[in-house]
């Protein structure tokens, strides 16, 4: 599996943490058996020291690259504050190698789906926690993707000749707390929630 050695690698460096220091850094709750992770309108609980990765009130087994993501955050977590300054993915260290991909795996897929429709994003966005901001454009909400990491998703209605667009925002401190890989995959799952609840 691709992400296999990803995992292995993070579950050995989770094995060399301070629990506690690491609660501190990423505005996690750890009560000396479990770390309480928020996701979006999920939680997650990392188990330490033993190292098990589980969804609040969920059986199902956790997909191998969210169990990735949630521990990168915590290994990464340094404690930097929220910049409260939203920048584009391609703005984040080493976004220009994947940015096509970006777009052709989140940006494209939600617009698609939309089908340039203002009222549709609005719907799909509250569905899922969205938080409605006052941003250029027709509409925008914020996400808590993790708890030191807000995310952004902008929508621009099109006019005569000028087809709608959307964007999704990252804030400027997310390099503190995880990978730029991992911060495009937070854009991936914003979408394919944002698709499903627009479906729903």
């Amino acid at each position: 599996m691709a992400y296999d050695a990803a995992l292995a690698k993070a579950l050995d460096e989770m094995k060399g943490i301070t629990p506690y220091a690491v609660a501190s850094k990423s505005g996690t709750d750890y009560d000396g058996s479990r770390f309480r992770i928020p996701f979006f309108d999920r939680v997650f609980l990392v188990y330490y020291p033993e190292i098990k990765v589980a969804e609040e009130g969920n059986s199902a087994p956790v997909p191998q690259w969210l169990e990735i993501i949630l521990l990168h955050y915590l290994l990464q977590a340094n404690g930097v504050s929220v910049a409260d300054e939203w920048i584009a993915y391609r703005q984040l260290p080493g976004a220009p190698l994947s940015e096509f991909r970006f777009v052709q795996m989140a940006i494209d897929p939600l617009l698609r789906t939309l089908g340039g429709d203002v009222e549709t994003f609005k719907k799909a966005g509250e569905a899922v926690g969205g938080i409605p901001i006052t941003r250029t454009g027709d509409a925008a909400f914020k996400f808590m993707a993790l708890p030191k990491i807000p995310m952004a998703c902008i929508f621009y209605q099109g006019e005569e000749g000028i087809p709608s667009s959307v964007n999704i925002l990252f804030d400027a401190a997310a390099e503190n707390y995880l990978p730029t890989e991992d911060l495009s995959l937070l854009g991936v799952y914003l979408v394919g929630v944002m698709r499903k609840a627009k479906s729903a």
